[in-house]
C-alpha cells in the first residue's frame, strides 16, 4: 500500500493498524489522540506535539508481572463506551497534620473516590486474616497505583496458587495472612467498603491487567475447539468489553462526549482541579475503488494525569480492508470543534 494517501487535518496524532476481527477480515485499526493541558485555574491549551498513541501499555514498573498499568494501550479497533483513567499521587493539604487524604473524580456519570492513608502495618484480625494498623501521618504524595491497593499473589506453592483476581500485584492476600503482620499495609481503600470487611474491593483509578477480572471474562473461550477451528482468530464469544481497561465505575456504557466538566479533588497540591475540554467532532473517511465511505467513531478513552497536568482523548474507527489492499486510495481524519459548554 506504497501509494496510500494519508491526510490527517486533525490536531490529533494518528495511527493505523492492520488487525483482524474475530471472524477473520482484515481491518485498520484507525486512532486518533488529542493531548491538552489544563493548569490550576483551569484554564485549557492543546498540545500540538502530545502523546502518540500507545502500542503497548505504560507500566509503572518494569516487569509486568509485579507492575500495574500507568496508560493503556491504544492497539484494538472497537471499544464500547468510554473508560475514564486518573494517574497521578494523592496529596496532603498544605496545612494540617492528616493521616489520609480522599481522592475523588467525576467525569460525566463517573464519581469514583479513592481513600489514601500514611504509611500503616499489617495486624491480625479481621474477616481476611489481617486488616491494617493505625495510619502515620501523611508527609509526602502517595502514588494511586495498585501495588498499594487490596491484592497480591502468593506462589509459595506453584501448583495452588493464592491470588486476588481483580489485583494480583497489591497487599493483603497470602496463603498464611498471619505472615503480613507488621509488614507495610495496604493504602489504598474504598471508604465505602474498608479492607476490614470480607473481601475488599481493591480501590484505584488506573486501568486493570487482560488477566485481572473483571476484564478476563470477556475474552471468550480458548478450549481445543478454538485451537481447531478458530486459531490464531479470537473465539466467536469474544466480547468487545474486553478492551475495556478500568473498573466498572470508571466505565461509562454511553459514550462521553468530551466536553463534560472534569473535577479531580485530592490529587493536586491545591486540592481541587477543574476544568472542561472543548468538544471534538472527529471523522474518518476512506476512498477504495473510487467509494467513499465514512466511519464511525466515538470518544473511548479519557487518560487525565494529574502529575503532568495533561488530559490524552483517543478515538478509534475500524476500516474493513478489501481482498486486494491496493484498492485502498485515501484515508482522511477530519475535526471539528465546538466550545466548552
Amino acid at each position: 500500500m506504497e501509494n496510500l494517501d494519508i491526510a490527517n487535518s486533525t490536531a490529533a496524532k494518528h495511527a493505523l493498524v492492520p488487525m483482524k476481527d474475530p471472524a477473520g477480515y482484515s481491518l485498520f485499526a484507525m486512532i486518533l489522540k488529542y493531548t491538552f493541558s489544563a493548569d490550576a485555574r483551569g484554564r485549557v491549551e492543546l498540545v500540538e506535539e502530545g502523546a502518540d498513541p500507545y502500542f503497548v501499555d505504560e507500566l509503572h514498573g518494569e516487569d509486568p508481572s509485579k507492575s500495574s498499568i500507568r496508560k493503556p494501550s491504544d492497539l484494538f479497533y472497537e471499544k464500547p463506551g468510554t473508560d475514564v483513567v486518573l494517574v497521578g499521587h494523592a496529596h496532603p493539604p498544605p496545612t494540617g497534620n492528616v493521616s489520609f487524604v480522599d481522592v475523588a473524580l467525576r467525569v460525566g456519570p463517573i464519581a469514583k473516590t479513592v481513600r489514601a492513608y500514611g504509611v500503616r502495618a499489617w495486624r491480625a484480625g479481621g474477616p481476611n486474616g489481617v486488616s491494617p494498623g493505625p495510619a502515620r501521618p501523611i508527609r509526602e504524595p502517595v502514588p494511586l497505583v495498585y501495588e498499594l491497593a487490596w491484592g497480591g499473589l502468593d506462589l509459595s506453592e506453584p501448583e495452588r496458587p493464592v491470588g486476588e483476581p481483580r489485583n494480583t500485584v497489591g497487599r493483603g492476600v497470602a496463603r498464611n495472612p498471619r505472615s503480613l503482620v507488621d509488614q507495610p499495609a495496604a493504602q489504598l481503600e474504598d471508604p465505602a467498603h474498608p479492607i476490614a470487611e470480607r473481601n475488599p474491593a481493591p480501590a484505584s483509578f488506573g486501568p486493570i491487567h487482560r488477566h485481572w477480572q473483571p476484564r478476563a471474562s470477556f475474552a471468550g473461550t480458548y478450549d481445543e475447539r478454538w485451537e481447531t477451528t478458530k486459531l490464531p482468530l479470537l473465539p466467536d464469544d469474544f466480547d468487545l468489553r474486553f478492551n475495556v481497561c478500568v473498573p466498572n465505575d470508571q466505565w461509562s456504557q454511553l459514550p462521553l462526549r468530551g466536553d463534560e466538566p472534569i473535577d479531580v479533588r485530592g490529587a493536586t497540591p491545591e486540592g481541587a482541579w477543574v476544568f472542561s475540554l472543548p468538544r471534538l467532532l472527529p471523522g474518518f473517511s476512506s476512498w477504495v475503488a473510487g467509494k467513499r465511505t465514512d466511519h464511525r467513531t466515538h470518544l473511548d478513552t479519557i487518560v487525565i494525569d494529574a502529575d503532568a497536568r495533561r488530559v490524552e482523548l483517543t478515538f478509534h474507527a475500524a476500516m474493513r480492508l478489501p481482498r486486494k489492499l491496493e484498492m485502498v486510495q485515501r484515508i482522511t481524519m477530519l475535526e471539528k470543534s465546538l466550545a466548552a459548554r
